[in-house]
């Protein structure tokens, strides 16, 4: 079962920072989930939050901040403050630290609330770039974005979020024709939405089924006995050790 580092080995450090990346490179892992938006000046930055302020000592959206100004934020950890590897970092220093190692690189790109024109695009010439195109798997809760990638390179895998909310919006059927349409590799739910049904049908379909975010041991336990092919967590060296021994 592929074991992903929600955010990097976010359990224990900084969700979203070179320093909890690193600390997810000798876990056994499959690989590393990231957060893509893009700056005022067009530069790709790993966040999750479209907002300032959870995480940093910052104001605003990362849409309207350029990346000196983003760069210049701290932790609110005082611990950590100006440290280096806990800055908001770019998805090329990522790609930079992941393209030596076994890893896989999963780009969530954050566009379902605030879009960004081209932002595809530029995330899949800066794979291309460093020739990673096998190497990363892209995902988003929007499909129209999915479908722009798989048009613009389909070489590049991709996956689409379901949520909670995607539900009172479609059924299990539409959704997996999206995913048809999309050229979908993967399809990633919430551990709130899947089930025995879920994972049948949309194995009959050829999909793999990825599920996020797992944190618990109990969950699981439920997903190994569903067979799904990989989840999403803050914990990665537990659940790694659970699934894998």
């Amino acid at each position: 079962m592929n074991i992903y580092a929600h955010r990097g080995n976010s359990g224990f450090f900084p969700e979203n920072t070179m320093y909890a990346f690193k600390k997810s490179l000798d876990l056994g892992i499959y690989g590393i989930e990231i957060d893509v938006q893009k700056t005022k000046d067009g530069i790709l930055v790993v966040h999750h939050d479209e907002t300032l302020g959870r995480m940093f000592d910052g104001k605003g959206s990362i849409k309207k901040s350029t990346f000196e100004q983003l760069r210049e934020l701290n932790l609110k950890d005082e611990e950590l403050k100006n440290k280096a590897d806990c800055k908001i970092p770019t998805l090329e220093e990522v790609l930079e630290f992941i393209k030596d190692t076994d890893l896989i690189l999963n780009i969530e790109i954050k566009n379902n609330k605030v879009r960004y024109k081209n932002i595809e695009k530029d995330i899949l010439d800066i794979v291309k770039q460093y020739e990673m195109e096998d190497k990363v798997v892209i995902s988003s809760f929007n499909y129209k974005s999915l479908k722009r990638i798989s048009k613009l390179n389909s070489k590049v895998k991709t996956a689409y979020l379901v949520g909670p909310l995607t539900f009172k919006r479609r059924n299990l059927k539409k959704i997996l024709k999206i995913c048809k349409d999309c050229k979908c590799t993967y399809i990633h739910p919430s551990c709130d939405v899947v089930n025995k049904e879920f994972v049948a049908e949309a194995h009959k379909r050829g999909l793999l089924v990825q599920v996020y975010t797992v944190n618990s041991v109990t969950i699981m336990k439920k997903l190994i006995k569903l067979k799904v092919d990989g989840v999403f967590t803050n914990y990665p060296k537990i659940i790694n050790t659970l699934v894998n021994g």
